[in-house]
């Protein structure tokens, strides 16, 4: 971070507009070099639909974490099933 204050000073920039020029060129030279986000970056997952299931309260994990291990479980049997 002290190199990057010092070179904000000597370009008469803030930190702010430094930190965001590095970011881009970051992000520019991974979609360049590999087609997109770096492959070993999780992606985030977004989900569509109308809400939470009937019965679902996300403060009690009594409602929901059955429902959690078995996705959790069809997807790494997904999973092995492709790598297999």
């Amino acid at each position: 971070m002290r190199q990057v204050k010092e070179y904000a000073a000597r370009s008469d920039r803030t930190i702010t507009s430094v930190l965001e020029d590095a970011l881009r060129q970051l992000l520019e030279r991974e979609r360049r070099d590999f087609g997109g986000p770096r492959p070993d970056i999780v992606q985030l997952a977004v989900f569509d639909g109308d809400g939470l299931q009937v019965g679902i309260d996300l403060n009690d994990r009594s409602t929901w974490a059955d429902l959690a291990d078995a996705e959790d479980a069809e997807h790494f049997r997904a999973i092995d099933h492709v790598d297999a």
